[in-house]
């Protein structure tokens, strides 16, 4: 008996030891055969050699791992990658818990351009970015007017963009790192001597400064409200040593249009953007900006906002690829009036005397339209809306359904 068990014993540590060295083996084999591979691709692709000598190598390209990212035979992706850009980076890199998941994005990181900053392969820079600083950022954000004043925010100057944003997303609008309350107060303290003894603290800074540069000392925007430029603070706030010195000295859109009365009438119109939470102050800023009309921000900037409808169309580029070019540029005005209109949707006319002041030839030949027209499904006119979605549409000239059959059946049933 002990003899049998010794004879076990044995058997068992020699198969343990075969075991070992078999799979030692297959691991030699699998990295010989991932690096002879490589060497396969290097045949065709020789310059990818250089990118390989590289101290900052983007980890499965570094262990020779072209099929990580790449299908060697056939793909419906340029480059004969595995999936679509922003798909196939994030189902590696997720990012820490809830980081990719935050109310604002970078457009290229929505967009799943992650090649626009970065390099898929190696970089001398960190991160595998295609470039530095502001060589990286100014790429895409080489707005000349907002960063050659006479006045430069220092991070701005130096480039040091990430000093206050963030570069994949936030929580907060323009990719800022905290609220715009609590952001400038990191570096710069507000203090009430400054601001004409008001307390200022926990305010938005950026309602008066431009946080790049500008041409106005201590950083003021161009375009000032009269008030503010005379340090008229009591036409619109309660007096600094009040109880309530950031409160206003009357009530609703009254503070604005006291001295804006013709706005006054647009708002009595039969369509008004003014109701409940809306005020002046969601597009207009009440003391200096650098936009027209103490603008806030852009106009698609602005009403998007709001109209999230329009936003999600300007964003989904696949499917809502035709849009009336006024809406890409973001000239909402063009069409729209912005305070009250007597005409549906806020045209600056009937809907289609907007139309036709463009499309000239659609006044003499196009689908009946107007007041003698009926469209069979609402019972309404018909007009211009009736066929095209100017915010969004997949089809050509922004037809609601493809034209060759779909569009018309609508209506024409018989056919």
């Amino acid at each position: 008996m002990p003899k049998v068990k010794n004879h076990t014993v044995l058997f068992y540590l020699i198969f343990f030891v075969v075991f070992l060295l078999s799979m030692t083996s297959a691991h030699g084999a699998n990295a010989t055969d991932t690096e002879v591979g490589f060497k396969k691709c290097m045949e065709c692709h020789p310059k990818i050699q250089k990118e390989m000598n590289q101290k900052g190598r983007h980890e499965p390209f570094k262990k020779y791992q072209c099929s990580s990212c790449h299908n060697p035979h056939t793909s419906n992706y340029e480059y004969l990658v595995r999936n679509e850009i922003g798909t196939l980076c994030k189902s590696c890199h997720k990012g820490k818990k809830g980081s990719f998941d935050k109310k604002y994005s970078h457009l290229p990181f929505e967009e799943g351009e992650c090649l626009k900053c970065h390099n898929p392969h190696s970089s001398k820079n960190p991160k595998l970015l295609t470039a530095r600083g502001e060589q990286l950022c100014f790429g895409c954000h080489s707005d000349k007017e907002m960063f050659s004043k006479k006045n430069e925010h220092d991070p701005a100057r130096k480039g040091n963009c990430l000093t206050c944003h963030s570069h994949h997303t936030s929580d907060y609008e323009e990719l800022v790192e905290k609220s715009p309350e609590r952001l400038c107060v990191t570096c710069h303290t507000a203090t009430k001597k400054s601001h004409s003894n008001y307390p200022v603290n926990g305010t938005d800074c950026m309602s008066c400064h431009n946080p790049h540069g500008s041409n106005r000392n201590k950083l003021i925007n161009e375009n000032l409200h009269k008030p503010f430029a005379g340090k008229k603070c009591t036409k619109c706030h309660n007096p600094a040593g009040s109880a309530n010195p950031l409160g206003m000295k009357s009530k609703g859109i009254s503070v604005c249009t006291t001295c804006h009365p013709l706005i006054k009438e647009d708002f009595r119109k039969i369509n008004t953007h003014v109701g409940d939470g809306v005020f002046c102050t969601n597009c207009h800023t009440p003391h200096a900006s650098n936009k027209a009309h103490l603008k806030k921000a852009k106009e698609k900037k602005i009403c998007t906002a709001c109209h999230q409808d329009t936003k999600e169309r300007l964003k989904d580029k696949k499917n809502y690829k035709y849009k009336h070019p006024s809406v890409i540029e973001g000239k909402c005005t063009e069409c729209h009036r912005p305070h009250g209109s007597d005409f549906e949707l806020f045209f600056r006319t009937d809907e289609i005397s907007t139309c036709v002041g463009c499309h000239k030839k659609h006044a003499t030949f196009t689908h009946p339209v107007g007041e003698k027209t009926v469209d069979p499904r609402s019972k309404g006119e018909i007009n211009c809306s009736t066929c095209h979605n100017l915010m969004g549409s997949p089809h050509d000239f922004a037809l609601r359904f493809n034209q060759k059959k779909q569009l018309c059946i609508q209506c024409h049933k018989g056919y």
